[in-house]
């Protein structure tokens, strides 16, 4: 699963919540976190965030897959975006989809998490990627978290929390998801023919 034509980025580590802080805190703090100006860091940020809002109710699908690679989603040709998927807004750029992937309707696809700094011994901020390979399907509603890699063909079923890897051409459903069928077999095999 480690093969795909995007160079995908390393998890790293990230600042811990700051919730209370002002805008020009967060700005500021974001910018020298990502090794940036802090007005181009708030810039970027502002960018994505009406480039969220369009892409969310955007009435075709060319024209969301358009606007969520120009918020910085690595994305493949011939994919589908559903109406109302969100894509992480802060670390677009984490987000590896290949070629023939469809995301359906009401999907999220986290990157980062970040609690508060209360929760240092227990949990790290961090970003890690997440990545969808080649022709696989997230059905409607679903979440996907941060370092995540679905597999070449596979299935996610409605509604489904997909927290650990999904091996290629297996369908998974839950929360969290688990391997319920796998058909590598019929999908490699040109001599069987699926059934309907």
């Amino acid at each position: 699963m480690n093969t795909t034509k995007f160079k995908i980025r390393e998890s790293k580590s990230i600042p811990y919540s700051d919730y209370n802080k002002s805008v020009k805190h967060i700005a500021k703090k974001g910018g020298i976190d990502n090794s940036t100006n802090s007005f181009l860091y708030a810039l970027k940020r502002f960018k994505n965030y009406l480039i969220l809002l369009v892409a969310y109710i955007a009435p075709s699908n060319s024209l969301r897959v358009r606007l969520n690679k120009w918020k910085g989603v690595n994305i493949g040709e011939n994919v589908y975006i559903g109406m109302f998927v969100f894509l992480d807004n802060a670390y677009p750029e984490y987000i590896y989809i290949e070629d023939k992937v469809s995301i359906n309707a009401g999907s999220m696809i986290v990157t980062h998490f970040n609690p508060y700094k209360h929760f240092e011994k227990i949990f790290r901020a961090s970003v890690n990627p997440v990545v969808i390979k080649e022709g696989a399907v997230v059905a409607i509603r679903c979440v996907v978290l941060p370092d995540v890699t679905i597999g070449a063909y596979s299935m996610v079923t409605a509604g489904s929390v997909v927290t650990k890897n999904v091996e290629p051409y297996t369908i998974v459903r839950g929360n969290p998801a688990v391997k319920v069928a796998d058909y590598k077999k019929r999908m490699t095999n040109n001599d069987v023919k699926l059934k309907l």
